[in-house]
């Protein structure tokens, strides 16, 4: 009986061992369990109210970098991207809302476009006005077409400047190399060489004609003066520039004096000429028809040398009259140079590449 009785509290001693190692075992995995509970990666976090302008995605990342629109949350302020300006946003009171304040810091200015993006949008620009003049619209009294040429001349301007450069006050020049043919009658004394140099109006007031001729010139193929009429010397022109203008581009500060140079046809171009006697009236507001009484031929520039030397008066002695149907009788154009101000002998240096 005493050995039965030592072996029964043996187990009796066992079982306690084992009941107080699972009791411990057991309230160490519950505090783990709470622990992991109360843990701040695992607490629910409630999110604050939505802000006007707030996209949810700035608030998830404040070292990501801002996105028009966004905003990037730090503590109790936050910076809203903005087109124009920026905005502060704060967090008041105990529930989290939150308004939005002017930020009076300076704010960065968008970059200039670059001469690629400009075209892009003057292109865009002269598609909206060719379709509205293709309605029949006057285009110099209806008032979509006077805001959408408005807008035009101001992306043209902006080309030019990104393009050819930006001289303030003075003008953009182009000269026409000149071969005269045996056909002229004094080709023996004078030979076959000559030049013209047109100086294009200011692009304050007739932007889009001066670009269109500066493409022409930039892109010249072929040409020749073709028509010898008593008013005008009339120039075939060959270049990238296949269509007419988009409108007809006049200011009345700038008329068809003699030695003007404007484009040809209704619509106007790309074949140009030379006034050789003031045709104001004949090229002017309401000539060539009687719908529109402020339609006139776009001008171009006005020639700065080859009037009062003799190149002129020399391609008005072309063989004929009127449009000449022998290509030997006409004065050729070779080539056209953009020239641009700068420190040449007479103030202009040839273009090479854009600024």
């Amino acid at each position: 009986m005493g050995h039965d009785a030592n072996v029964k509290s043996r187990k009796s001693e066992q079982r306690q061992r084992l009941m107080m190692i699972g009791s411990l075992i057991a309230i160490s995995g519950a505090f783990l369990l709470v622990v992991s509970l109360l843990s701040p990666s695992t607490l629910p976090v409630k999110p604050a109210p939505a802000a006007v302008g707030i996209a949810d995605k700035g608030a998830a990342d404040a070292t990501k970098p801002l996105r028009r629109g966004e905003a990037k949350i730090s503590g109790e302020a936050a910076v809203v991207a903005n087109a124009k300006t920026a905005k502060k946003v704060e967090s008041v009171g105990s529930g989290g809302e939150m308004k939005i304040v002017d930020d009076e810091r300076p704010q960065p200015q968008s970059s200039p476009k670059s001469e690629l993006e400009a075209a892009a949008s003057r292109a865009f620009l002269e598609a909206r006005v060719r379709e509205i003049k293709k309605t029949g619209v006057i285009m110099e009294a209806d008032e979509e077409a006077l805001k959408m040429t408005k807008k035009l001349q101001d992306a043209t301007r902006e080309v030019l400047k990104l393009r050819y450069g930006d001289y303030g006050s003075r003008n953009y020049r182009v000269e026409l190399l000149l071969e005269f043919q045996p056909s002229i009658p004094d080709f023996a004394e004078n030979g076959k060489d000559g030049s013209i140099i047109i100086e294009m109006a200011p692009i304050s007031l007739l932007p889009c004609s001066v670009y269109n001729f500066m493409e022409i010139a930039r892109t010249w193929k072929s040409g020749a003066f073709h028509r010898n009429a008593g008013h005008v010397l009339q120039a075939l022109a060959r270049s990238d520039v296949t269509e007419s203008m988009p409108f007809q581009e006049y200011d009345e500060t700038y008329p068809h004096k003699k030695g003007t140079v404007g484009y040809a046809g209704r619509p106007s171009g790309p074949e140009f000429y030379v006034s050789i006697e003031d045709n104001s009236k004949n090229h002017g507001p309401g000539s060539q028809q009687e719908r529109n009484p402020y339609e006139a031929d776009s001008i171009i520039g006005t020639v700065v040398k080859g009037m009062e030397d003799g190149t002129v008066a020399r391609v008005h002695k072309m063989p004929g009259r009127e449009f000449l149907p022998n290509k030997n009788d006409w004065v050729l154009i070779r080539t056209m140079r953009i020239l641009v101000p700068g420190d040449g002998p007479d103030g202009y240096v040839e273009f090479s590449k854009s600024p």
